[in-house]
């Protein structure tokens, strides 16, 4: 399958390192977990980093030596990286930017390393990468990188005299944490006061500097058009010093004197700079005065002070319960509680929907269920007035829908003529017979002619997940959502951000936070199906599977998530397990 991302193709990659460029060969996915508890939050101030102190050459080592010490000592950065030159040449040692270069990071198996003419072939697994912009890749099954050394005498000793010019760290995966920590770039959402994470590995000195600096670089592709951004802010001086908990950020001239487009760019800023530890305030200055921003005193410690918000999934105040033909209301917070005959008891404002409808979904304020039925050809949806709306046939192959929390209704399908798979959108806020209610095709232009097997939406409607291909060969993108003034979406981003690139079959995806999916798939080596924790632009966390699971969703983030087998039960997360909500019947949550 492919897709298209920064304006190439996404798939396989076969590629080489060496002076000319970097090549993927083959790579394995970053070795995950089998069970996985909790943990902190992405946004969490990090654990104390230890400072590694790598060995420097020794007189008499071998060139085989000197090679593998010098990745050893590239698990540095900033001074730290002087031991690491001092296995290269004057020359290799110039030339070589390890920051502005990708890191690879090693996967299960053996580095080899052999002569290869004047120097040494490398080849070791890779799980993952993080480019230059602190991007952070896995990828898929199997794949290996190779690197070409070139090593020469100087003072009689070896030395590293040449390095691909895409090369900058070879790091085990117990160093990632050591090296690098994940934080996120904000953006705002186009037409809202709701940011937009954008997850980045930064290493673990100048952490402030070095996130202003990817904050003010071009918005990724895989989110254009979908947010807005000061594009001519600019930094006086290469740098953000951090004095007694204040960060202080100082722009050239430049900068937009629209009050509306400053006070976006202050809150994202001040978004991104607030989860560094460090930080306990921020100051932006325009050439050296105080930026001003009516009606906002400084000094600037939050997002919610400029009046912008970060939305997480969750929290909404009623789910659906499939109970046979009937689907009950019932607010999220009963569902752990919730008895059968409590569930029989229960009225209903909707019509039955047949069980030839399984697949749901619901409004966060729930006044409308939508339904596909099984043979993937028909879409309706049930309003709390106990009226149903048949949705005429546009497409096949539909997958489950999915509201955002706009009430827009998404699907994905197979297009009728074409045959490509497509995304489309539906106005709820308008009445059934009205003209603009009929499904409106969201343009994809990454996807390709691959099937789309499932859509979600993220909570602040910026972003969508899609997941296409087969059943037996799916992958997961996430895309901008480009909305029109009065809201309504009409295309997405030009590129597509690949993610869960080690799961090779996926079922169903969910946005459990503004930076994480949580998928139904399957590695290579699983025998069935599981629920996982997919960061997006990160690592991916396996949980404990469930047999015959349908659906998953979350009432609230990666800790109260919900997997559905069926139509007769559906599990909710426990710490590292899994047990049954006490009743019969399928949930549906609204944003799932």
């Amino acid at each position: 399958m492919t897709a298209r991302s920064g304006g190439g193709q996404v798939g396989r990659r076969e590629v080489l390192l060496t002076g000319a460029g970097l090549v993927a060969l083959s790579a394995c996915g970053l070795p995950v977990d089998d069970v996985v508890t909790p943990g902190l939050d992405v946004d969490a101030p990090p654990e104390e980093v230890q400072p590694i102190v790598p060995e420097g050459p020794r007189p008499g080592m071998t060139a085989d030596e000197v090679v593998r010490g010098f990745l050893r000592a590239g698990a540095a950065t900033g001074a730290g990286l002087s031991v690491a030159r001092s296995f290269l040449t004057d020359d290799a040692s110039r030339a070589w930017r390890p920051d502005e270069r990708q890191t690879l990071v090693q996967g299960s198996g053996d580095l080899t390393l052999r002569r290869d003419g004047d120097g040494y072939r490398l080849e070791a697994p890779v799980a993952a990468r993080i480019d230059p912009s602190g991007r952070f890749s896995l990828s898929p099954a199997d794949e290996d990188a190779t690197v070409i050394v070139g090593v020469e005498s100087e003072g009689g000793e070896p030395r590293i005299s040449a390095l691909p010019d895409d090369f900058g760290r070879l790091l085990p995966p117990h160093l990632v944490a050591a090296m690098y920590q994940p934080y996120a770039v904000h953006y705002t959402a186009t037409g809202s006061n709701r940011l937009v994470p954008d997850l980045r590995w930064i290493p673990a000195d100048q952490q402030a500097t070095r996130l202003i600096r990817a904050q003010l670089a071009e918005v990724p592709e895989y989110l254009r058009g979908a947010v807005r951004t000061d594009e001519r802010a600019e930094l006086t001086v290469d740098a953000v010093p951090v004095v007694d908990g204040v960060a202080q950020v100082d722009l050239k001239a430049g900068l937009s004197s629209d009050t509306t487009t400053r006070t976006v760019f202050a809150a994202q800023v001040v978004e991104t700079l607030m989860q560094l530890p460090q930080v306990t305030q921020v100051v932006l200055t325009v050439t050296g005065t105080t930026l001003d921003i009516p009606g906002v005193d400084p000094p600037l410690r939050s997002a919610a002070q400029l009046g912008f918000v970060s939305t997480e999934p969750g929290g909404a105040q009623s789910a659906v319960v499939r109970d046979g033909q009937r689907v009950v209301p019932v607010p999220e917070r009963e569902l752990a509680f919730l008895s059968q005959d409590d569930l029989s008891e229960r009225g209903t404002p909707f019509a039955e929907v047949p069980k030839a409808w399984s697949a749901l979904a619901v409004t966060e304020d729930g006044k409308e269920v939508a339904g596909v039925r099984t043979s993937g050809t028909e879409l309706v949806r049930w309003r709390d007035d106990g009226s149903s709306i048949p949705v005429p046939q546009f497409a096949d192959a539909l997958t489950k829908a999915a509201y955002d929390s706009s009430g827009v209704l998404w699907i994905g399908g197979r297009d009728l003529v074409s045959g490509e798979g497509q995304l489309w959108a539906i106005n709820t806020a308008v009445p059934p017979d009205d003209p603009a209610a009929r499904p409106a095709l969201v343009p994809v232009s990454w996807l390709g002619r691959d099937p789309v097997r499932a859509v979600a939406i993220s909570p602040e409607r910026a972003r969508v997940a899609v997941v296409a291909g087969t059943s037996k060969k799916a992958a997961i993108y996430v895309s901008g959502v480009v909305r029109a003034p009065n809201g309504l979406p009409e295309g997405t981003s030009t590129g597509a951000l690949p993610v869960g690139g080690s799961l090779v079959r996926v079922r169903d995806v969910a946005w459990i936070s503004a930076t994480a999916l949580a998928v139904l798939g399957q590695r290579e080596s699983d025998a069935e199906l599981r629920p996982f924790v997919v960061e997006v632009g990160g690592q991916v966390s396996s949980l404990l599977p469930v047999a015959d699971a349908r659906w998953v969703m979350t009432t609230g983030g990666e800790r109260d998530l919900l997997v559905v087998r069926g139509e007769k039960s559906a599990m909710t997360r426990t710490g590292a397990s899994w047990r049954p909500l006490p009743f019969e019947g399928a949930v549906f949550v609204p944003g799932a």
